[in-house]
C-alpha cells in the first residue's frame, strides 16, 4: 500500500507538454490569430457609426494650430494629412487606427524578448491580442490604440536602456514620449511613473547620474510644447477643462469599487489577476533589476484614474487600459508556473480550465462588441426590445441629411441661396460636418452650447469663426437653418434655457420645419429655418419664442424605456398666451391621463420668460400613468393642452419604449 509520510513535502506536476509544438508553430498560431483578429476590428469598422470624437479630429484637423482644447494636436494633424491625401472620407482613417493596433502585439514581443524567452515573448504577443483593452483597438479612429502602441515600444526601449545605458534607446524612448505627449495629454501619467521610480527605487535613483534620461525627457517635452503654446496663448483651455470644469469631487467608495469591478469584468477575472502578480513581480521580486520600471508603469497609471475616481463625475473605463501592457511579458510565464505547480493531473487540468476561462470570456466580449455594433448598424429595423442594448450616443448622423437638405431648400424659398446652418454645440456640429459633404461643402456655426464652455469648445469654435459671434457679424440679415439637439430638462437647467433666450433675441422669422429622430430615438434634432436680425435684441420680447416650447415634458426623455407597471410621478410644463385650463397625456395621441395641472412647486418655480402666460406661476404639472394603460411596444407620448377658448393644443411628441418588464 503506497502512503506519503508524514512532513513529506507533496510533489508538484511541473513542465508538462507544450501547448502548441515548438516556437516556430507558436509563432505561425500568433500570426494566424492576428490575422483574424484584423478582419475581425474591419468587420467591425464597416458596421460601426462614426463616432463624435472621429469627427472633432478631422474638423479640428482642417484648421490646423499648435493645440486644441480638449487634446494636443496629434490625431487632428493625422486626419488632415489622411483627408488631404484620400479625400473627406472615414475609411482611410480607420485603416490607420487598424494599423495602429496590429502594431501593438509586435511591440509586446518587443518589450517581452529581453525578459524572458523567446517563446512566453510570443505568448506575451498572443495575450495583447486576447486581452479585450488591447484587442478592442483598431476599430474606430481613436487615441487609445496609439497610446497603448507608443507606451510599450517606450517601455522596451528604456528597459534596454537602462540595462545597457546605450544612447539609442534612450533617444528611441524619447521620440515615443514626444509622440505619445502630441496623442493625448494621458501621456504624462507614463512620465510620472518615470519619475517616481528615479525617486523611489534604488536603481531609479542611479539614473540621475547618467545623461541618458535628460535626453528622453527633452524629447518628450519637445512633443509637448505645441500644446504648451496653444494653451498659453488660450488662456490655457485644457486646463480649464481637465483640471477645473470636468473634476467634480465625490469620494464615495461605491464609485471606487465601480471603476475597479468594471476593469476587472473588462479584463476578464482571471487575466486582472494575473496582472496583479505580474504587478507584484516586477515590483517586489524585480525590484533591483531595470524591469521593475514596467510595474511602477502600470501602478502609477492605475492608481491614478482610481483617484480620478474619486474627483471625476465621470471616468471613462478606457482610461486606465495603458496600465495592463506593460505586465504582459510576465504574465505567460505566471499562468504557466500556475497550471505547473499542481499536484495531480486532475489539478493540472483543472488549472488549465481556469486558464482557459479569459480566452474564452475575452471571445465573448469581443462577440458582445459584435452584436452590439451589428444591432446599432440596424437599430431602426430591429424589435422595439433590442434597442434598449444601444446604451452609447453613437447615432447615425447621415439619416438626417435628407431632413437637412429639405430644411435648407425650405430656408433658401424664404430669405434666399445665400444660407448658412447652426448647431446647438461642437458635438452635433461635427458630426454634420464629417462624414457629411465636407468642409469645402458645409461650415456648421455653433450656437453656444453650455457643455461647449465647459469643455472649452467655444475657443476653437472662436478661432474657426464659426460661434455665435462670427454668425451674428458674418450673417447678418441673412437666412439660417438652425439645428437644435435639445437637452433634456430644458426649462430646468438655468444655463439651457439662457442659451435659447440668447438665441430668440439673436434670430427672427423663426418658423418650425421639423423634427428629425435619430435611431434608437434618444437623439432628436429640431430643425428651424429664420433670419440672423441686424442687431440682436437687448431685452427679449415679452410673448412666446419659437425655439422654447410651450408644452414641455421634462420626463419620460425621448427613447427611454418604460415598464407597463410604471408607476414614477412625471412632470412638465404647459404655457399658452391665451392660458391652459387643462392637460392630457397621450399615448400615440390617444389619452390616457388628465395631469395634475396649475402647480407652482415649491422646489422649482418655472422660470420667468413663462411670465406671458396667464396663469403664471402656476404651469407646472404631474401625472402617473394609470394601471393597465401602457402596453408593450413602441409608442409616440405627447401631451395635449386645452385653452381658454376650449381650443387644443398637441405637442411635445417623444418616442418611448414600453416593455413587460
Amino acid at each position: 500500500m503506497d502512503y506519503i509520510e508524514l512532513g513529506a513535502e507533496r510533489q508538484r506536476m511541473g513542465p508538462q507538454k507544450r501547448l502548441i509544438g515548438d516556437d516556430r508553430m507558436l509563432m505561425r498560431a500568433a500570426l494566424g490569430l492576428l490575422a483574424v483578429m484584423t478582419v475581425w476590428r474591419f468587420a467591425i469598422g464597416l458596421i460601426s457609426h462614426v463616432i463624435w470624437e472621429e469627427s472633432h479630429f478631422v474638423v479640428s484637423g482642417a484648421y490646423p494650430d499648435f493645440g486644441y482644447p480638449d487634446i494636443p494636436a496629434g490625431f487632428p494633424w493625422i486626419a488632415r494629412l489622411v483627408t488631404a491625401i484620400f479625400g473627406w472620407h472615414i475609411w482611410p482613417l480607420r485603416i490607420i487606427g487598424l494599423l495602429i493596433a496590429t502594431a501593438i502585439p509586435f511591440a509586446v514581443y518587443f518589450l517581452a524578448e529581453p525578459l524572458t524567452t523567446r517563446r512566453n515573448a510570443i505568448w506575451a504577443a498572443i495575450i495583447a491580442l486576447l486581452l479585450p483593452p488591447s484587442a478592442l483597438n483598431g476599430t474606430i479612429f481613436y487615441p487609445e490604440g496609439a497610446l497603448q502602441l507608443l507606451l510599450v515600444v517606450m517601455c522596451g526601449c528604456l528597459i534596454r536602456a537602462v540595462a545597457t545605458d546605450e544612447r539609442k534607446w534612450w533617444i528611441w524612448a524619447g521620440v515615443c514620449a514626444g509622440i505619445g505627449q502630441l496623442v493625448h495629454f494621458r501621456f504624462l501619467v507614463p512620465g510620472l511613473a518615470v519619475v517616481l521610480f528615479m525617486l523611489v527605487n534604488r536603481e531609479g535613483r542611479k539614473l540621475w547620474t547618467r545623461p541618458g534620461p535628460y535626453i528622453t525627457a527633452v524629447l518628450g517635452v519637445i512633443g509637448f510644447i505645441p500644446a504648451i503654446i496653444y494653451n498659453a496663448t488660450h488662456d490655457w483651455p485644457a486646463v480649464q477643462f481637465h483640471v477645473i470644469n470636468r473634476p467634480h469631487f465625490d469620494p464615495a467608495p461605491d464609485h471606487i469599487i465601480s471603476f475597479v469591478l468594471t476593469q476587472v469584468g473588462l479584463c476578464t477575472p482571471i487575466f486582472f489577476v494575473a496582472l496583479c502578480f505580474a504587478a507584484k513581480v516586477s515590483l517586489v521580486d524585480d525590484r533591483h533589476k531595470p524591469d521593475t520600471l514596467l510595474g511602477y508603469q502600470a501602478v502609477t497609471i492605475f492608481l491614478f484614474y482610481v483617484v480620478q475616481a474619486t474627483i471625476n463625475k465621470k471616468v471613462m473605463p478606457h482610461w486606465p487600459f495603458m496600465a495592463y501592457l506593460p505586465l504582459l511579458p510576465y504574465v505567460p510565464g505566471l499562468l504557466i508556473a500556475f497550471a505547473d505547480n499542481a499536484f495531480t493531473p486532475f489539478g493540472r487540468l483543472l488549472r488549465g480550465a481556469v486558464i482557459a476561462i479569459s480566452p474564452v470570456l475575452a471571445l465573448v466580449i469581443g462577440v458582445a462588441a459584435s452584436i452590439y455594433q451589428w444591432e446599432y448598424r440596424h437599430s431602426a429595423e430591429l424589435p422595439y426590445t433590442e434597442r434598449a442594448h444601444n446604451i452609447l450616443q453613437n447615432e447615425n448622423y447621415l439619416l438626417a441629411e435628407p431632413d437637412l437638405a429639405a430644411a435648407t431648400a425650405r430656408a433658401r424659398a424664404r430669405f434666399g441661396d445665400d444660407i448658412a446652418w447652426a448647431a446647438t454645440g461642437h458635438r452635433t456640429a461635427v458630426h454634420l460636418e464629417f462624414p457629411g459633404p465636407g468642409k469645402e461643402g458645409r461650415h456648421i456655426y455653433t450656437l453656444g452650447e453650455p457643455y461647449d464652455n465647459v469643455a472649452r469648445f467655444v475657443v476653437a469654435r472662436h478661432d474657426w469663426h464659426l460661434d455665435l459671434e462670427a454668425l451674428q457679424k458674418d450673417r447678418a440679415g441673412k437666412g439660417v437653418v438652425i439645428i437644435l439637439d435639445e437637452p433634456d430638462y430644458l426649462l430646468h437647467v438655468g444655463e439651457a434655457l439662457s442659451m435659447y433666450t440668447t438665441l430668440c433675441r439673436t434670430f427672427e422669422d423663426i418658423e418650425p420645419f421639423k423634427q428629425t429622430s435619430l435611431p434608437p430615438g434618444r437623439t432628436v434634432l429640431s430643425l428651424y429655418t429664420a433670419r440672423v436680425r441686424q442687431k440682436p435684441l437687448d431685452v427679449l420680447p415679452k410673448g412666446p419664442c419659437p425655439l422654447i416650447p410651450q408644452l414641455y415634458l421634462a420626463n419620460p426623455n425621448s427613447g427611454s424605456f418604460i415598464t407597463v407597471k410604471d408607476s414614477k410621478q412625471h412632470y412638465g410644463i404647459a404655457v399658452d398666451p391665451k392660458g391652459i385650463t387643462h392637460v392630457d397625456i397621450m399615448i400615440d395621441h390617444k389619452p390616457v391621463v388628465a395631469a395634475k395641472y396649475g402647480i407652482d412647486d415649491p422646489n422649482f418655480h418655472a422660470p420667468d420668460y413663462l411670465s406671458y402666460a396667464p396663469n403664471y406661476p402656476k404651469v407646472q404639472f404631474t401625472f402617473t400613468f394609470p394601471p393597465g394603460s401602457l402596453t408593450p411596444g413602441e409608442h409616440v407620448l405627447s401631451l395635449e393642452a386645452t385653452r381658454t377658448d376650449g381650443s387644443k393644443v398637441e405637442g411635445a411628441e417623444r418616442k418611448v419604449y414600453i416593455t413587460k418588464k
